[in-house]
């Protein structure tokens, strides 16, 4: 298995990834693009029950990378910009 963790950390979120015995207990939140199925489980402090409840460092992390909140649809399904 072959996940990324979105994770509180202490200068703010961070991507990490555990082997199956590592993984983080307690509250995880599946975050998954509506186009590929893709995306980052969210530990700890940073889970939650609706994106509407996003916390805001996690929410900043996230929009910082291109992910497009209202969807979910992640930076690499995202149409490209015109130049």
């Amino acid at each position: 298995m072959s996940a990324e963790w979105l994770i509180a950390g202490p200068d703010g979120p961070t991507l990490a990834c555990f082997c199956r015995s590592c993984t983080p207990t307690g509250s995880i939140t599946d975050l998954t693009c509506l186009r590929c199925g893709d995306g980052p489980l969210l530990a700890g402090g940073l889970a939650v029950d609706t994106l509407d409840n996003l916390p805001a460092p996690a929410r900043r992390w996230l929009t910082a990378a291109g992910w497009r909140l209202d969807g979910p649809v992640c930076p690499g399904c995202l149409p490209s910009r015109a130049r």
